[in-house]
């Protein structure tokens, strides 16, 4: 920008320090300009703007509940994990096939168990259906 274009309303308005970096922003979007994908930023911006307008807060909660439905599960597979993988690294206990199978004695054990093959049994079930 040169300063012969600059109004005096402008030089009110912009420091030298704020030339610089809106010349600096010049020269980055300048690329975007040129090849035509500042369009696609646009076109991201006015999705985002739509989107706005069109949720409503039903969807909203809907988003949510479902965010919080899929996060949970992960949440407390995570847990699990991290504290078997601690009780491990911190159990002077030998691993054998033997005290593996003792673990199937502890009802919470079966639970877990039944659970998984619950779930492996209703994926197969729904995938069944679709197929089908």
């Amino acid at each position: 920008m040169s300063e012969n274009n600059i109004s005096a309303a402008e030089k009110l308005l912009f420091s030298d320090e704020d030339k610089v970096h809106l010349q600096h922003l010049l020269e980055k979007a300048r690329p975007l300009l040129a090849l035509k994908r500042f369009d696609n930023i646009v076109d991201l911006l006015s999705l985002i703007s739509d989107s706005i307008d069109i949720i409503d807060n039903a969807t909203i909660e809907k988003l949510s509940v479902a965010f919080e439905e899929t996060l949970i599960p992960v949440w407390e597979l995570s847990a699990a994990y991290n504290m078997a993988k601690k009780e491990s690294i911190y159990q002077d206990k030998k691993y054998t096939l033997g005290s593996t199978f003792s673990l199937l004695k502890n009802p919470d054990t079966l639970k877990g168990i039944s659970i998984i093959l619950r779930t492996v049994q209703i994926i197969g079930e729904n995938n069944q259906r679709i197929e089908g």
